[in-house]
């Protein structure tokens, strides 16, 4: 790595499902791993944990919604955070952009900023997932629109990874992936709050 292109870290959750205590154990990791991005894969529950992350522990929150959100939460995460299924975010040069369930309206392009792309889905794809969960071919064909060089998902229990795809595993199990980039590389770990802290 050079000092010109340090490496980038996104913590990844999914199915924090309102968890307060998951909630304080994620702060504290991303405070003790020196993470300032946090990416919500979706069924968060509640809008009042995205807002206690933004504000209380000072991370930067993007996400998606899950089957279990509500407009309350992509209220919170268009006012407090990122509502990645509005529009595409870029964290240095990382273009994240979002498939969410809240049925938003966004007209998915191929970014012109951004080494690299990740698309973040509740969902699976067909063709993007790394575990037998709900999966949609939208997924892939947005991903192939935006030309996306990951595919995180949010609705695998257990934590995965595959040839282009990831998905953090369930928040309320203890379950958080962290994806590194650096230059068009990704590595991508996973570690449990709850035996890890």
């Amino acid at each position: 790595m050079s000092s010109q292109h340090p490496s980038l870290k996104l913590a990844v959750v999914s199915w924090l499902y309102g968890d307060k205590t998951v909630g304080r154990l994620l702060c504290y990791y991303l405070q003790a791993r020196n993470i300032r991005t946090v990416v919500l894969a979706g069924n968060t529950v509640s809008p009042s944990l995205i807002e206690w992350l933004s504000e209380k522990c000072g991370a930067v929150v993007l996400g998606v919604t899950g089957n279990l959100d509500d407009t309350s939460v992509a209220s919170a995460l268009a006012s407090k955070g990122f509502l990645l299924e509005t529009k595409s975010y870029l964290v240095d040069n990382l273009r994240l952009t979002g498939l969410g369930l809240t049925a938003t309206p966004m007209e998915y392009t191929i970014g012109s900023t951004g080494e690299a792309t990740v698309l973040v889905s509740f969902l699976n794809g067909r063709l993007h997932k790394c575990c037998n969960g709900s999966s949609t071919s939208v997924v892939d064909e947005v991903s192939k629109t935006v030309k996306a060089n990951l595919v995180v998902t949010g609705s695998c229990p257990s934590p995965c990874v595959s040839e282009r795809a990831m998905s953090p595993g369930f928040a309320y199990l203890g379950w958080v992936g962290v994806i590194e980039y650096s230059t068009g590389y990704f590595n991508i770990w996973f570690e449990n709050l709850r035996k890890s802290l």
